[in-house]
């Protein structure tokens, strides 16, 4: 390779690193405040609401989620996987988005009694109706986030993520103290995505203002992305709420509302770590969408760390699920325990998984991505039809039975597909941490049974919190010291 070349590239990877090392950096100090805020709300709710309120609002947002995957035609993501997007096609891709938002609001308008009825609840109309209006707000702004997040300014979407989110948690906790109900989490919602499209489109507009302009043309290319975009959301949405529909119809808003609950709590470690990973991940992943051997290394790296921190954080979640749940959202909730265990060994399941759609995307296979998500729909609408007769624990545990051995078995033959991986190559990747874990957990378990009582329930996590801490670091430190050393010197 010439001498030019080689510093050319030298340039590009130190660039890349040096964007990726920043946006991780405004990333994970955004989703640590954001995920704290959240986790506090659910605390302050889940003493001021009932179970009932947490289930009428799960059921409204899985018919405004379902609805979302249509919001914008799936295009947005294709914004970031293109590198050679016009002004004129920008415009219209958010008229599109515009226009099909519309689209959407007045259908939700008119499948919100039917609705109510199918799932004998006639509080969810008025609720659907007033959630629908945040599809005339989100479309204003979904346009600018995706060409902020494709010019890698993960600062500058760090500061909206989390001024919507304190909006949103104030609002909802406003509104629950003066005893509005299930209302006081969905208004929550729209003054989040209020705030949000107006931050967006405040600070989009300074660099690109979208002109008067629709024209099929320039949306060529595009809606067969999306419509393949569409189609997964579609399907992987379904198949993420399959569970809480069939809670919602079978067991009651009783029932998903403890498990909706225990849902939120479990997952909030995942929805706090992985997006430093994979908002990350999407748009240097598509920069070198032709290199395989740079993906693949990249992606291996982003499950080490995934595992090096989620790991151990669900093996104690498990572990202590007891003093855990009980401190967090009371002694009401007690029945949750058992859930939040099971789907703290799903939580683990879903983290390892969740980088593949950044994958995907970046190599615009999009197809696979559906094609899955049919899978997966298929898969867990039987298990959580077998699992659902023993109630929410029953759905818990189907679920992480179908994750395990219907859908991770398959990511080793997409991702051998997409970069050549094996699958030695990526088990490999997050053993160590698997294995140091539950080493981790034979510590606190031994602590448990031979060492001193705790009477009280913050002491007990904290002590324990401790020990696994340091059990888990004495081990995982020297025995992955080699990774360790390769992140920071890729960083400096």
């Amino acid at each position: 390779m010439p001498a030019q070349a080689r510093t050319l590239e030298r340039l590009t990877i130190v660039g890349l690193r040096k964007q990726a090392l920043s946006g991780a950096k405004w990333i994970s100090g955004a989703t640590a405040i954001t995920a704290s805020l959240q986790f506090i709300q659910i605390a302050l709710l889940a003493r001021l609401l009932i179970p009932e309120d947490f289930g009428l609002m799960a059921l409204t947002m899985i018919v405004i989620g379902f609805a979302q995957a249509y919001a914008d035609m799936g295009v947005s993501s294709a914004i970031v996987h293109r590198q050679d997007a016009t002004g004129q096609q920008l415009s219209s891709l958010f008229w599109l988005n515009v226009l099909v938002g519309f689209g959407v609001f007045i259908v939700m308008l008119a499948v919100a009694p039917l609705l109510a009825d199918i799932f004998d609840e006639p509080r969810l109309a008025g609720l659907i109706a007033l959630a629908a209006a945040v599809f005339l707000i989100a479309p204003a702004g979904q346009q600018f986030s995706m060409l902020i997040q494709k010019a890698l300014r993960f600062d500058v979407l760090a500061v909206i993520d989390v001024s919507s989110t304190a909006v949103g948690f104030a609002t909802s906790v406003v509104l629950a103290f003066n005893d509005q109900g299930v209302y006081s989490l969905v208004w929550g919602q729209l003054a989040n995505a209020a705030t949000r499209s107006l931050m967006l489109l405040r600070l989009g507009i300074r660099d690109w203002r979208p002109a008067l302009r629709f024209r099929g043309g320039d949306l060529a290319g595009y809606l067969r992305f999306g419509a393949f975009q569409m189609g997964e959301k579609t399907i992987n949405f379904l198949g993420a709420n399959l569970d809480k529909i069939l809670i919602g119809s079978l067991v009651g808003v009783h029932g998903l509302g403890i498990y909706n609950v225990a849902y939120q709590l479990v997952m909030k470690p995942m929805q706090l770590f992985n997006p430093i990973i994979t908002r990350v991940a999407f748009p240097l992943f598509a920069m070198v969408q032709t290199d395989d051997a740079r993906l693949r290394a990249g992606y291996l790296d982003a499950i080490r760390v995934i595992a090096l921190v989620l790991f151990p954080v669900y093996v104690w979640m498990i572990l202590l699920a007891e003093p855990l749940t009980l401190l967090v959202l009371g002694q009401g909730w007690s029945s949750a325990v058992t859930t939040v265990q099971i789907l703290g060994v799903l939580a683990m399941f879903y983290s390892l998984g969740n980088p593949l759609g950044s994958l995907l995307l970046a190599k615009g296979r999009v197809e696979i991505g559906f094609y899955l998500n049919i899978w997966r729909v298929a898969l867990f609408a039987t298990a959580i039809w077998m699992g659902v007769r023993w109630g929410v624990e029953g759905v818990a545990a189907a679920l992480v039975l179908a994750t395990a051995f219907g859908m991770f078995p398959v990511g080793f033959w997409i991702r051998r597909l997409l970069v050549g991986m094996r699958p030695l190559e990526y088990v490999s990747a997050f053993w160590p941490m698997l294995a140091t874990a539950m080493v981790m957990c034979l510590a606190l378990l031994l602590i448990r049974s031979y060492g001193p009582e705790f009477n009280n329930r913050v002491v007990e996590l904290m002590v324990l919190t401790v020990a696994g801490a340091a059990v888990y670091l004495a081990i995982i430190l020297p025995w992955q010291r080699p990774f360790f050393l390769r992140l920071r010197n890729a960083f400096r």
